[in-house]
């Protein structure tokens, strides 16, 4: 199988309660069935089960002696690709954007605007602050959908 068609066949594995498994056992170190029945909400340990097999199957997770599911494999497909990991935390990438214009605001702010404030300052201060809020406001969406 071709590094192209093993990544199609991960993006159409990894969607919907299997991306959830899959995304939750990225944040964990080990979890079992049951855990991870509860910690998603499912309706029953088989649906873990179930989600967890196709996963092994494709060798992103791992299966130890006690029963735990680990991760063997680390993807970035679909939703992840939205994601930078670190750590155990998956922040989405518009936080370190918007990051990145409020520190050219203040850049800006502290050495090269002029005082008293002159008509292209207000506009560059103005457009940054419509950017930095729209950058925060996707990122906060994003954290609230999960990577998942």
């Amino acid at each position: 199988m071709s590094r192209q068609e093993y990544k199609e066949s991960v993006e159409e594995l990894l969607k919907g309660r299997t991306m959830s498994v899959y995304s939750l056992l990225l944040t964990k170190n080990e979890m079992g069935v049951r855990e991870i029945q509860r910690e998603l909400g499912f309706s029953s340990p088989s649906l873990s089960k179930h989600h967890l097999k196709k996963l092994e199957d494709a060798g992103l997770v791992t299966k130890n002696e006690h029963g735990e599911y680990s991760v063997a494999k680390t993807v970035r497909v679909g939703s992840l690709t939205l994601f930078v990991r670190i750590g155990k935390r998956f922040l989405p990438r518009f936080v370190f954007l918007a990051t990145l214009l409020t520190g050219m605001l203040v850049i800006y702010l502290g050495f090269l605007c002029s005082w008293p404030l002159v008509a292209q300052d207000i506009m560059y201060i103005a457009m940054s602050v419509v950017a930095i809020t729209l950058s925060f406001y996707e990122g906060y969406r994003l954290l609230m959908l999960k990577p998942a």
